[in-house]
């Protein structure tokens, strides 16, 4: 699929219509943003896929215990050292969620830094000194492998579409402590937490090109779930 990354930012980032995001984000947002972390890791010289089924469909992240927590994708990395299990829970909150804050596609990068700084302190405040496992938290718990993966190397990875990070330079692609979060109910067997944000990577393909505004993805469950829509009749008004 053809994905217009400005238009996306725009859109999500931006747009001061409530109720529409949300709708659509439902329906794209988790595959979109784990396919942005792919293109991502492609970009930094690694092999990216996302694990999915003979159906196209993710494969389930599961505890080991039925009746439990589960995560969204299952992405495996590699480059020429290691190779990496990311269990992943996406989060596709957008300027319209609560507490988001709207941020123009062409802000500067003190701008950027602020808010990105927002979102960080907002996280760590309201899902990572809480509840755990929560919403976010349950990242951390370590999830059942998939079949030929019970010896890979597996990580915690947070996908956020916002704009967030802990650094100046709003670095896309970020990792912490977990030891670091202010939560003594936090006992996981991860020492470190990786997290990537969408809005900043397709901010740092533009500001490289600004003629970069396309980005070809492949997206099975969205093409499917736009096919259903095109068999109702709502693609051929």
């Amino acid at each position: 699929m053809k994905i217009n990354i400005k238009k996306c930012l725009e859109f999500l980032d931006n747009t001061p219509v409530r109720g529409h995001a949300t709708a659509i984000v439902s329906m794209i947002g988790e595959e979109l943003n784990a396919c942005a972390f792919k293109h991502y890791m492609e970009s930094m010289g690694c092999a990216a896929e996302i694990l999915l089924d003979k159906a196209d469909k993710p494969l389930p992240v599961r505890q080991a215990l039925p009746g439990r927590k589960q995560l969204d994708r299952w992405i495996e990395v590699k480059d020429i050292n290691k190779k990496i299990l990311y269990q992943c829970e996406i989060k596709n909150w957008s300027a319209t969620a609560i507490g988001g804050q709207y941020v123009e596609v062409d802000a500067d990068n003190n701008e950027l830094k602020n808010i990105a700084e927002y979102y960080w302190s907002n996280q760590k405040l309201n899902e990572f000194s809480k509840e755990y496992p929560g919403r976010v938290t349950k990242v951390l718990l370590k999830m059942r492998p998939p079949e030929g993966y019970q010896t890979a190397t597996i990580e915690p990875l947070l996908i956020y579409w916002v704009p967030i990070s802990n650094s100046d330079n709003t670095n896309p692609f970020f990792e912490v402590a977990t030891s670091d979060f202010n939560n003594p109910e936090i006992n996981t067997v991860f020492k470190k937490l990786k997290i990537f944000s969408v809005s900043l990577y397709f901010r740092q393909i533009l500001s490289a090109d600004k003629n970069n505004e396309i980005l070809d993805f492949y997206m099975p469950h969205t093409e499917y779930r736009l096919g259903i829509l095109k068999d109702l009749g709502f693609l051929n008004i």
